[in-house]
């Protein structure tokens, strides 16, 4: 049998990489996907590049250099790959929404309160039909086509969720024990100014009394998950009261 002593040290040195060696492949082969490859290899050398931010040359060409140097096999390199040009194009999908949700904001608040948009349950062709709407309305000067389409494109990532936040807050906004005007405040309040109401106020009783009661059952059937029949019934007493 060799004894150890006599082995010389280039040997063992040899032995001891091979053995590392066959340690990092048999724990590199149990990485199941290109993230978790990207975040083993490249962080074994280096602080981890971010892959929301693609180098300037690119991810693919980034990895033509880096794959040799990160011992990743062919297949391996095109799981990263696919892992970054997928991150980042979520990154930029998630960055052009923020910008369409801004335009959003800033082009549709200025005639009624955002709120309206998610209360009033729309399909994607009654959106496109509303905002065209109101570019006619306002001129393209305010709206253009372009916006037109980026609203568009927000509304159609955001109505769901926006639709589903604002049924809760209808569930939880108002106490057992809130009173008429309270009510008549927060469910009135969230699709236009109160000021559209109140300029109602003082007109031939009669004919008022009926136009509230047209009107809250319209609103009430708009937007049923934000107000109930009970709501909208003290509603219209509540208006009516007020001539």
């Amino acid at each position: 049998m060799m004894r150890i002593g006599s082995v010389k040290p280039i040997v063992l040195g040899a032995i001891f990489t091979a053995v590392l060696l066959l340690a990092n492949s048999i724990a590199w082969s149990a990485e199941q996907d290109g993230k978790s490859l990207f975040e083993k290899r490249c962080m074994a050398c280096h602080q981890l590049p971010n892959p929301d931010e693609p180098p300037p040359e690119g991810w693919e060409q980034r990895l033509q250099g880096m794959a040799p140097l990160a011992r990743l096999k062919e297949d391996q390199k095109e799981d990263v790959l696919e892992y970054l040009l997928a991150h980042s194009q979520q990154s930029a999908r998630a960055a052009a929404l923020q910008e369409d949700k801004l335009l959003f904001e800033e082009k549709c608040s200025g005639c009624h309160t955002l709120d309206r948009v998610f209360l009033e349950p729309l399909t994607a062709e009654s959106r496109r039909h509303v905002v065209k709407n109101m570019q006619e309305l306002i001129g393209t000067g305010w709206i253009t086509d372009e916006d037109v389409e980026n609203i568009l494109v927000y509304l159609d990532a955001a109505v769901a969720e926006g639709s589903a936040k604002y049924a809760a807050q209808a569930a939880e906004s108002l106490t057992a024990n809130a009173t008429v005007e309270t009510i008549f405040r927060t469910r009135c309040s969230a699709c236009h100014s109160l000021e559209r109401v109140y300029a109602m106020l003082g007109k031939n009783e009669e004919s008022q009394n009926l136009a509230y009661t047209h009107t809250v059952s319209r609103m009430r059937n708009k937007a049923p998950q934000w107000m109930t029949d009970e709501e909208a019934a003290e509603i219209i007493n509540y208006l009516r009261s007020l001539n």
